[in-house]
């Protein structure tokens, strides 16, 4: 059952995000398509990368369900080391502070935390005020970890999603 649900967030936290993130450059691109040929330009190529890149970890995920065993120890996704990219990449202008050592971060709790930050990245896509900075701040402590995202909010409450909702409290 961990496993299971191991499997299920990694496939939520990887093509959700994606999935949000193709969705409102498309959005942008239809809405500019003839006044501003060289945004829709970068669209499509940010969508077809986002995409390209989904499927290679839709791929693996999907690998490991295919493996005899559990597959658990297989289980690990990308880390802080790559956060760099998510961040040039998850459609949203961020301000980030580190503090501390990234790389000292244990593998497990790296992956996790990388995936902490990109369901918050979509989530600030999802339900944040377009065009608005997210603030991301990262501490490294000997035994510790702190990740702060803020975003703005806009002035009325999202509209809830049948069956969503489950991005981070899954994690």
């Amino acid at each position: 059952l961990a496993v299971r649900n191991r499997l299920a967030r990694e496939l939520h936290d990887s093509v959700g995000h994606a999935l949000s993130a193709v969705t409102l450059q498309a959005g942008a691109a239809r809405r500019v398509l003839d006044s501003d040929p060289g945004f829709v330009r970068e669209a499509l190529t940010a969508i077809e990368e986002t995409t390209r890149r989904t499927v290679g970890e839709l791929d693996a995920v999907l690998g490991l369900l295919r493996q005899d065993g559990d597959g658990a120890e297989a289980l690990t996704g990308p880390g802080l080391d790559a956060l760099g990219g998510l961040l040039a990449r998850c459609g949203v202008p961020v301000r980030y502070e580190a503090e501390g050592d990234p790389g000292a971060v244990p593998g497990p709790v790296s992956a996790e935390a990388y995936r902490i930050v990109q369901e918050g990245l979509s989530n600030a896509l999802r339900h944040g005020v377009p065009g608005s900075p997210v603030r991301l701040r990262l501490g490294v402590g000997p035994r510790e970890l702190t990740l702060v995202l803020d975003s703005a909010l806009p002035p009325r409450p999202p509209v809830a999603r049948p069956g969503g909702g489950r991005g981070l409290t899954g994690v």
